[in-house]
């Protein structure tokens, strides 16, 4: 009976303290600086997700991947993901860079919402970092509207993508 009491209580002191270390890890959180098209060719559309990444923790966390949405015009114009290994520092805010592909096939269709006008566009990503108790993910949203008519985005409309 005294083993089976000592087995509860060690337990419930286990779990307690789980959940202690559970409260003390805070989501990071990330704000979009920019998506650019950096690129175009027949075989797709290269750009540039931006992203200021703050932790919040007294210790630092690495960022293992981003998967992403970009959608233009309302329509989904590609996805992605893209591995990572950059650490945010300790109560920092760290910049956070990476390409987006846009294959052809989805560049194609990206170039005729492009050409009927669209310019609009929205971003979902998640962020997946690596703690100590397992993966952690920040989900980001952001709209905002493409360039002008000039420059790359030109470039992509004039190859057709």
């Amino acid at each position: 009976m005294r083993l089976r009491l000592l087995a509860v209580a060690g337990l419930a002191l286990f779990l307690s303290g789980c959940s202690l270390f559970m409260r003390s890890i805070e989501k990071p959180t990330a704000q979009v600086r920019g998506v650019s098209v950096t690129s175009a060719a027949l075989i797709g559309v290269k750009g540039e997700l931006s992203l200021d990444v703050s932790n919040p923790n007294a210790f630092g966390v690495p960022l293992q991947s981003i998967d992403w949405q970009l959608s233009v015009g309302g329509s989904r114009a590609a996805t992605g993901q893209v591995e990572l290994s950059q650490t945010i520092p300790a109560k920092g805010v760290a910049p956070v860079t990476t390409s987006l592909t846009i294959l052809a096939g989805d560049a194609a269709a990206l170039g005729i919402v492009l050409a009927n006008g669209a310019r609009n566009y929205e971003l979902a990503a998640r962020l997946t970092f690596s703690t100590k108790i397992g993966p952690l993910t920040v989900d980001v949203r952001h709209t905002g509207t493409l360039g002008g008519t000039g420059g790359v985005l030109g470039q992509a409309r004039a190859l057709g993508l």
